[in-house]
């Protein structure tokens, strides 16, 4: 082999090494996060419509548990407007995860009685640069407090 020829295949190897790296690889997400509150306080306003302020802790549960995103530690903290009558409410808040790794990332997510709609806003390590979101319902709600909530979506990490 040449000194030419050497030094092109080096080159193409390093730069499909490069490229390698630095595809964008998108994940399919569908899973489930279980949160246990940690704190929840209420007010009830003159006209009756209830704010409700959660600090919640627990874990998001990927379906398939090849995904970066699956078996993060998250704390989440949700702010929910329910109308006097009981039968509407608006939520919004965010939620970090942290991973086995110690990386983190964040989201931030919007609700009503009909469902709620989350995105992620950055993180780091691994996550750094993740774009995406998806859609989620409120699945489960047990007596003592601890939640269920059920999600789809796309995460693109860098």
């Amino acid at each position: 082999m040449t000194r030419n020829s050497y030094v092109l295949v080096v080159t193409t190897l390093s730069l499909l090494a490069l490229a390698e790296m630095s595809a964008a690889e998108t994940y399919e997400l569908k899973g489930r996060s279980i949160w246990i509150p940690e704190s929840v306080s209420t007010i009830t306003r003159a006209d009756g419509m209830t704010v409700t302020r959660q600090i919640l802790k627990g874990t998001a549960i990927a379906d398939d548990p090849t995904t970066p995103l699956s078996l993060a530690s998250q704390d989440c903290m949700f702010t929910t407007v329910t109308a006097a009558d009981g039968k509407s409410f608006s939520s919004g808040g965010y939620c970090d995860g942290v991973d086995k790794d110690g990386d983190v990332y964040w989201a931030v997510g919007t609700a009503d009685q009909n469902g709620g709609e989350w995105h992620y806003i950055g993180g780091t390590g691994k996550f750094e640069g993740l774009e995406g979101g998806g859609t989620y319902q409120l699945a489960l709600e047990w007596p003592d407090g601890k939640v269920m909530a059920t999600w789809a979506g796309t995460g693109t990490l860098k």
